[in-house]
């Protein structure tokens, strides 16, 4: 009888207990979404530039939330983690940093957070929308294959979406680039401008030219241009 009640008691325990421990899980509480809205960097477009915030992330389940992987869709993103191992209520924070882009335009990239969540893998959106009040379309001349004593042309095209009225000029300590567009220019916002320049090769062969844009813009006062090219021998 005493083994009996002994038996009794213990699959009591056990209904009990078995359940609780079922039901006992992590859950892994984040936002699903970042955006900085419209971003204007101050200095021209270079690819070093970042922008940051700091998300919480907690653990609002009833057992261990442990973080396995923090997966960042390329090398412009990064999201590391104060900590991986969570117990219930706590928190933790992922401090995010996002390269931007030479260029003006939406981005959007993607960061998975992989944990013991039951529910499965977790997806934060980020997003932002740069606008450049300067937007080169190429930093880049292209100039066209010519023969040497021949100018050869490339072209620069410009885009304006500061608040004020730009004035621009161009200058360039290669010997024998002619810039062809009349100098300073003024370009209004949401206008486009085009400046041409003009290379006189004096031998066959690739060569280079650097030119330098200057603008009234505060923090955009000097964009460095570069330039290539091939000259050949002049036919007989």
């Amino acid at each position: 009888m005493r083994n009996m009640l002994i038996m009794l008691a213990l699959i009591t325990v056990t209904s009990v207990i078995v359940p609780f421990s079922i039901h006992a899980q992590p859950r892994l509480v984040m936002d699903n979404e970042v955006s900085w809205g419209t971003v204007i960097p101050p200095t021209p477009g270079k690819e070093d530039q970042k922008i940051h915030r700091t998300l919480t992330l907690t653990n609002a389940g009833d057992s261990t939330l442990e973080i396995s992987e923090v997966r960042v869709q390329c090398g412009c993103t990064s999201a590391p983690l104060d900590k991986n191992v969570l117990a219930p209520g706590e928190k933790t924070s992922m401090h995010i940093t996002l390269n931007l882009p030479a260029g003006s335009g939406k981005l959007s990239k993607y960061v998975t957070v992989f944990s013991n969540d039951p529910s499965g893998a977790h997806v934060l959106r980020l997003s932002v929308d740069v606008l450049r009040p300067i937007q080169l379309e190429s930093g880049f001349l292209a100039f066209n294959r010519g023969d040497v004593g021949t100018p050869s042309a490339a072209e620069v095209e410009l885009a304006v979406n500061a608040d004020s009225v730009v004035t621009l000029s161009v200058d360039s300590p290669t010997p024998g680039v002619r810039i062809t567009t009349p100098m300073p220019m003024k370009v209004s916002k949401g206008e486009r401008a085009k400046i041409g320049f003009e290379f006189t090769p004096t031998a066959p062969g690739p060569f280079n030219v650097i030119a330098t844009l200057r603008t009234s813009l505060k923090g955009y006062e000097t964009i460095e241009l570069s330039g290539y090219g091939v000259a050949t021998s002049p036919r007989k």
